[in-house]
């Protein structure tokens, strides 16, 4: 029960101390940690877990109030748990982050832990100062009931709800081990705990790993990314919880308890109170900071195929997507392009005169973007990467020899580059410049960079063939379709088959108990493949050092955010004024601020296609908004129908890409006129609605947030049973919003004409035809869905900026067009909307946030537009790219007008129609 003030909170803590009985030690001076007892000792010790803390009487520098304390807490002398000798001294410290953010740390206080350092992972890098540690705050601290015992709760305000609870939770503290639980509040539905694919509403009685992994999409196992975050919904209302930790662990889901089981670091949480889901992702966005504003480029179409490993071949995929009217902004290469697969080369006979064929796709305005995997190819005499990165010994080390830590991947024997040595920005900026002279690219793909390694640990241990450097390209009569197959050993591409079948290396002892715990045999083994891998299964040996003597086992996750990051840091020396385009595979907290990310490699399946909501919807809440999957799937080949439906979904995502692997069918959208068809409508229709989608990743940018909801999070249930909102958050997840306004109905199974789904009240307009709907309740509705068409609704009262043109090839010639606004009245005859606007690739554009305000008139005949906001971005080189050249308006006795006009977007007004 929480304290009714500060003084009372203290007067409770200093009451239960004082009538505790204490051990002995507990005010002696701190001693010596114990020694690590023997193996046989550690064997002897039974299924005790706890640390038996408990609250030490309050002496210099403790403090209690209702929003913050910093006590101490104490165990037995020599504790010894099941997972190795506990702390004996621990630091619990509770500050408010922000009024609605409470931050809860624990640490050792006799021993320095591994800590994410803050400048490789800032802690609230957007917010102001003004914004951190306030004297006041929406929550109270609740000490256990329990005498002296070592938990507390978060109280919110609001609802006096304990969104935080570990009071009667047994708290370990061990050296290779922390385990530490919240009580959920009863009925509440859990979202998040990233990557993970599968349902959007995470299942009770799993336990999710963390450990960044190189994984095609397995369900309900860890995959590319570390996100221990969760967002809980209770009553309506919403509450989030954040790890910041970069180490392994497990959170285990059950029934009204979030367990956590860390195999490293420390225990610092960020409580996020809510009220709404959409304030907790904004929250996780305070402590991580707001993502990047994507180049305008990017948000349109992307085409990319392993397997154009000739310039013909590349050309070709350019032509007939041009010659088939796909709007397209951007090409991509896969490792085809490479010279024996070795990074920053360009194998020139495949591609003859590639730089003046980068100059016409330009002047085409097609971009390009390529990939670069980690792996630099050593022993090479004269390959420039790895020489230079030698000169400057930025490789990451091997921690039993102290060499180059040497991995396998496709060029054969590669080293790492390690991110965080001082030198790692000059090498990677060296390379990236002189790369992108013979490369003139517009982005990076950065993929395997978990990082991914086809060994387990480094080649001179691995044993088997790990040794023979084996360069994985084509050879005699192979072709590099045989060797994607044989690099996924297993994998089915039969649509009857949804079992994954990745090639996993066997499952080793991941806990020996007949050898001494370490880095290399912890105590504890996470669910790493949803089998307890050992850490080093396919990935860098924990025990691997980077610069500083910092193990990979405490930096494994921030693997690819570091990548990200320090690529961005380097293309914007490159290019001081052009916002840099980079996509990841890999991600961590606060990865968005630098890249775009992409599921990874998906199954051309139903499933993986239903799955993709999920993870956009996941990436949303983990602050990544520009995230997309692969449309058709990377593995196998999609069946025609399921082209169709993926083509309608994808241009939905935020990042609409098609990609897919050298054996299996081409998947491009002009394979067959079916798939053509719909391919230009919903890519035009994508394309127009850039202006709605550029402004929802501007807001996200600017103050945090999300540019795709699920429906419930923007318009919660009313009215409803508890059984009815308990089936809504279950099984209303696969359609979604874009901007909070537009809502998509996706068909998510095979031979499916239509559509069932959770409609919120009020009034919803056909967005690609004529048509309306109204209910004045919510509603599960069937709507038609012709295998052609994707339901799709604009909700009323929203004003929706768009683009003049109807049709086009790049984002090129729709920004030159124009602007047009589409308004959808709701029942008062009002709506309202707005557009950013700035040139969509540098960092000194002006920039300009236009608020756009309707209402008509009392005898319905006219209506009154008023136009306000900042205006900084004037396009002097193009005014009419800011000119607004038609209006329709829509109202919901299903009538509607279309107005041509010409409303220059450069100083406030008042326009007025006739209807």
């Amino acid at each position: 029960m929480a304290s009714s003030s500060a003084a009372g909170a203290v007067k409770s803590v200093v009451n239960k101390i004082t009538s505790a009985v204490l051990k002995s030690n507990a005010s002696e001076a701190p001693s010596d940690p114990p020694s690590i007892p023997d193996t046989a000792s550690i064997a002897s010790t039974r299924e005790h877990i706890s640390g038996d803390y408990k609250l030490v009487e309050p002496g210099d520098g403790d403090h209690l109030t209702e929003i913050s304390c910093s006590v101490r807490l104490e165990g037995p002398k020599d504790c010894v748990t099941k997972y190795g000798p506990s702390a004996p001294r621990l630091k619990l410290e509770v500050t408010p982050f922000t009024s609605r953010i409470a931050r809860i740390r624990i640490t050792d206080t006799e021993r320095a832990r591994w800590e994410i350092p803050a400048e490789l992972v800032p802690i609230g890098p957007d917010i102001s100062s003004d914004t951190k540690n306030p004297v006041t705050a929406d929550y109270q601290i609740s000490l256990d009931e329990e005498l002296g015992g070592p938990g507390l709760a978060i109280i919110r305000k609001s609802d006096n709800t304990a969104v935080f609870d570990t009071r009667g939770i047994a708290l370990t503290y061990a050296e290779q081990y922390i385990e530490i639980g919240t009580k959920l509040p009863k009925g509440t539905f859990v979202y998040g705990m990233g990557e993970v694919t599968g349902p959007f509403l995470r299942e009770t009685g799993r336990r999710y790993a963390f450990w960044a992994r190189d994984a095609q999409t397995p369900e309900h196992e860890n995959a590319y990314s570390s996100m221990p975050m969760f967002a809980g919904m209770h009553n309506g209302m919403a509450f989030g919880v954040y790890l910041h930790n970069s180490n392994a662990l497990d959170m285990i889901y059950t029934e009204d308890l979030m367990t956590y089981k860390i195999v490293g670091g420390i225990v610092d949480f960020f409580v996020l109170l809510g009220d709404t889901y959409g304030e907790v992702v904004k929250q996780y966005q305070y402590v991580t900071g707001f993502p990047q504003l994507p180049p305008y480029w990017s948000i349109g179409y992307h085409q990319c195929r392993w397997y154009y490993d000739t310039l013909e071949k590349f050309d070709e995929a350019r032509q007939m997507n041009m010659q088939s009217e796909i709007p397209v902004d951007v090409f991509w290469l896969d490792i085809d392009y490479m010279i024996e697969y070795r990074l920053f080369t360009l194998d020139g006979e495949r591609y003859p005169g590639f730089i003046d064929y980068v100059d016409k796709m330009h002047d085409e305005n097609h971009k390009l973007v390529a990939i670069l995997d980690p792996g630099v190819k050593n022993n090479v005499e004269g390959y420039h990467p790895w020489v230079r990165g030698k000169d400057l010994d930025i490789f990451i080390k091997n921690g039993n020899t102290g060499l180059d830590f040497v991995g396998k991947v496709w060029p054969g024997h590669v080293v790492f580059p390690d991110w965080i040595h001082p030198k790692i920005h000059t090498y990677w900026t060296e390379m990236l410049r002189a790369w992108m002279s013979i490369m003139p690219v517009d982005g990076i793909w950065h993929d395997m960079n978990e990082c991914s390694n086809f060994v387990n640990g480094d080649v001179s241990e691995a044993g088997g063939t790990a040794n023979v450097d084996a360069i994985l390209i084509p050879e005699d009569t192979e072709t590099v379709a045989d060797l994607a197959k044989a690099a996924a050993d297993g994998v089915p591409v039969e649509e009857s088959d949804k079992k994954r079948g990745e090639a996993k290396p066997e499952p080793l002892v991941a806990f020996d108990p007949s050898s001494p715990p370490g880095l290399t045999n912890p105590p504890y083994s996470v669910n790493h493949g949803g089998v307890d891998w050992p850490l080093n299964a396919r990935s860098i040996s924990v025990e691997t050092t980077h610069y500083g003597g910092v193990l990979e086992y405490n930096i494994h996750n921030l693997f690819g955010h570091l990548n990200s990051k320090t690529s961005y840091n380097s293309l914007v020396e490159i290019k001081p004024d052009e916002r840099p385009f980079i996509l990841t595979r890999s991600a961590f907290a606060g990865s968005g601020k630098y890249a775009s990310k992409w599921l990874g490699d998906n199954f051309s399946h139903w499933d993986s296609m239903r799955w993709s909501i999920s993870g956009i919807l996941n990436m949303q809440m983990f602050g990544i908004p520009h995230i997309g999957a692969d449309i058709g799937g990377f593995n196998g080949s999609p069946s025609e129908e399921l082209l169709i439906r993926w083509f309608q979904l994808g241009a939905m995502y935020p990042f609409c890409r098609n990609h897919n692997m050298p054996n299996t069918r081409p998947q491009e959208a002009y394979i067959s006129e079916s798939v053509a068809e719909v391919a230009r409508r919903y890519l035009n229709f994508r394309y127009r609605l850039l202006p709605f989608w550029y402004t929802a990743f501007a807001k996200a940018k600017n103050s945090g947030g999300s540019v795709v909801q699920p429906v419930w999070a923007v318009y919660p249930p009313t009215k409803q049973s508890p059984e009815d909102t308990a089936k809504i958050f279950k099984e209303g997840n696969d359609a979604f919003l874009i901007n909070e306004k537009l809502l998509v109905l996706p068909v998510v199974a095979a031979k499916q004409r239509q559509v069932t789904a959770w409609i919120p009240a009020g009034v919803w307009y056909n967005a690609t035809e004529e048509g309306v709907f109204t209910d004045w309740n919510d509603s599960w509705r069937t709507i038609d869905a012709p295998l052609n068409k994707i339901p799709l609704f604009f909700r009323a009262g929203s004003i929706i900026p768009m683009h003049y043109h109807k049709s086009g090839k790049t984002t090129v010639d729709f920004r030159a067009g124009g602007l047009s606004l589409a308004i959808f009245l709701d029942f008062a005859g009002k709506a309202k909307g707005d557009v950013y606007l700035d040139d969509g690739k540098t960092f000194s554009s002006g920039k300009s946030m236009v608020k756009f305000s309707a209402r008509t008139s009392e005898d319905l005949k006219r209506l009154t537009l008023e136009i306000s906001g900042d205006f900084g971005y004037l396009a002097q080189h193009n005014p009419a790219e800011v000119t607004i050249r038609e209006i329709t308006v829509r109202a919901g006795n299903g009538k509607s007008k279309i107005t041509t006009t010409k409303i220059y977007l450069g100083y406030p007004q008042t326009e007025t129609f006739e209807l």
